[in-house]
C-alpha cells in the first residue's frame, strides 16, 4: 500500500526534500548531543575541582601572592628612579681620511674608520668597568647616594660590600648602548635623585672623553716614538759610513779614487799622445842625424822616461803584484762599496725623516673627537619603574605559573 508524503500545505514531497529534512534531523541531534557531553565535561570538571583540595592553594601560591606582592611592592614600596641621558661619537679628525684617501689610495681613510669603531668599543667597555667605577667614586660619594635611607630596600646599595658587588650594581643603573649604522653611544643613567642623575651622567661623560683623548695621545706618542728611534739608527748608519769612507782615505791617500782614477786616465792619454809625437819626429830626425847626434839621443830619452811613466801609472791603476800595497783598483773598489753604502744609507735616511715629519705632524694635532651629541639633561620627572607595566607582567606571569600548575596537576591526578 503506497502512502504519498505530504508537506503542511498538501503538496507531495519529493526525494531531494526528504533528504534535506533528514540531514537537519541528524545534525539538531548531533548539536544536541555535543551540548550534553559538554554540560558533562563542566559538571565532572567542577566535580573535579570541588573535590581537589590543592586547586586553591595553587591559585593563591601560584597568582594571588605573586600579584599582590607585584602590586604592593610597584605601587607603593619601588623608589622612583630619575634617568639622565647622553649621545656622543667618536669620530676622526677632519682632513686625515681625505688626506690618506689621497696619499695612500683610501687604505688609511678605512684604518681611521676601522680604529674609530674600535675605539667606540673601547669606551662602551671603559664606562661599564671598575676603573671607571673608581674614577667616579673619587669624585662623587656615589656610595652614600646609592645607600641612603629613603631608598626602598630592594633597590638600595649595602656602602659595606666591596667593590666588585659596586660594580655590579653600577652596571644595573648605567647602560650604554651603540647604534649599529652610525656608531653613536647613547648613555643612560638611573639614581634615586634628579641632581645625582644629573651629575653621574656628566662625569661619565668627562671621565669618557678623558679616556678617549688618552687613547689618541698614547697612540700618537708611540708612533713619533718609534719613527724617532727609526730615525737614530738610520742616522748612526749613515754616519759610520761615512767616517769609513773617511777612514779609507786617509789609509789610501786619495781623496777620490773615481777622480784620481779619471786623472789618472787622461794623464796616460796626453802621455802616448806626447810620446807619438816625440816618436815622429825621432824618426824625422834619424834622417837627417845620425843616431849618436845629441838631438836623437834627447829624444830617445823623453821617449823612455815617458814609457816608464805610462808603465808606473798603470801599474799603480791596475797591478797584480803581491807587494804593491797601494794598489788604486783594489781602492776605486772598495771606495765603489762605501759609496754604494753611503747612498742607500742617505736615501733610507731621507725615507725616515720624511716619515718622522709625517708622524710628528700627526702627533700635533689630534686624530679623533669626542663629538657630543646629546650633552645630559635634569631629569623633570621619574620615568622608571613602570609601575603598570611591570604589574601586568607580573599578572601575566602569575596566571601563566597558575596554568602550568593546573596542567601538572591534572597530569598527576
Amino acid at each position: 500500500m503506497n502512502m504519498e508524503i505530504r508537506d503542511a500545505k498538501g503538496q507531495p514531497v519529493t526525494t531531494t526534500d526528504r533528504q534535506q529534512a533528514i540531514s537537519e534531523s541528524l545534525r539538531q541531534i548531533a548539536r544536541m548531543s555535543r551540548f550534553a557531553d559538554r554540560r558533562k565535561g563542566i559538571r565532572s570538571y567542577q566535580t573535579h575541582v570541588k573535590n581537589d583540595p590543592w586547586i586553591p592553594i595553587l591559585f593563591v601560591i601560584c597568582f594571588v601572592l605573586p600579584t599582590l606582592a607585584g602590586a604592593i611592592y610597584y605601587g607603593l614600596i619601588a623608589s622612583d628612579r630619575y634617568v639622565s641621558e647622553a649621545r656622543f661619537a667618536i669620530r676622526p679628525a677632519l682632513g686625515s681620511s681625505e688626506k690618506g684617501s689621497s696619499e695612500t689610495g683610501g687604505n688609511n681613510s678605512s684604518g681611521q674608520s676601522q680604529m674609530a669603531a674600535q675605539d667606540t668599543l673601547i669606551t662602551r667597555e671603559y664606562i661599564l668597568s671598575r676603573p671607571m667605577l673608581e674614577t667616579i667614586e673619587a669624585q662623587l660619594p656615589i656610595r652614600q647616594w646609592f645607600s641612603s635611607d629613603s631608598i626602598d630596600y630592594f633597590s638600595r646599595f649595602d656602602p659595606e660590600k666591596p667593590i666588585e658587588k659596586f660594580l655590579r650594581y653600577w652596571k644595573r643603573r648605567v647602560d650604554v648602548e651603540i647604534e649599529g649604522g652610525s656608531g653613536i653611544l647613547s648613555v643612560t643613567v638611573a639614581a634615586f635623585d634628579p641632581d645625582q642623575s644629573f651629575a653621574l651622567a656628566k662625569a661619565v661623560m668627562k671621565e669618557a672623553e678623558r679616556m678617549v683623548n688618552d687613547l689618541s695621545v698614547k697612540s700618537r706618542q708611540d708612533a713619533v716614538a718609534e719613527s724617532t728611534r727609526e730615525l737614530k739608527r738610520a742616522e748612526e748608519r749613515m754616519t759610520e759610513i761615512r767616517l769609513a769612507t773617511r777612514d779609507l782615505r786617509n789609509r789610501e791617500g786619495i781623496l777620490d779614487a773615481q777622480k784620481s782614477n779619471d786623472t789618472n786616465l787622461k794623464l796616460i792619454a796626453e802621455m802616448r799622445a806626447a810620446r807619438i809625437n816625440l816618436a815622429v819626429q825621432l824618426a824625422i830626425g834619424q834622417r837627417d842625424l845620425g843616431p849618436d847626434s845629441r838631438r836623437i839621443m834627447d829624444f830617445k830619452q823623453q821617449i823612455k822616461d815617458l814609457d816608464d811613466n805610462i808603465a808606473r801609472i798603470e801599474r799603480q791603476s791596475a797591478s797584480q803584484d803581491p807587494e804593491q800595497k797601494r794598489v788604486l783598483s783594489d781602492a776605486l773598489t772598495r771606495f765603489e762599496a762605501l759609496e754604494t753604502d753611503r747612498k742607500n744609507a742617505e736615501k733610507y735616511y731621507q725615507q725616515v725623516l720624511t716619515a718622522y715629519e709625517r708622524s710628528r705632524i700627526v702627533a700635533a694635532r689630534q686624530i679623533e673627537f669626542f663629538s657630543p651629541i646629546v650633552e645630559p639633561v635634569r631629569a623633570s620627572s621619574a620615568i622608571e619603574p613602570r609601575r603598570m607595566l611591570m604589574i601586568g607582567l607580573i599578572t601575566a606571569g602569575s596566571a601563566a605559573l597558575f596554568g602550568a600548575a593546573m596542567f601538572a596537576r591534572k597530569m598527576m591526578a
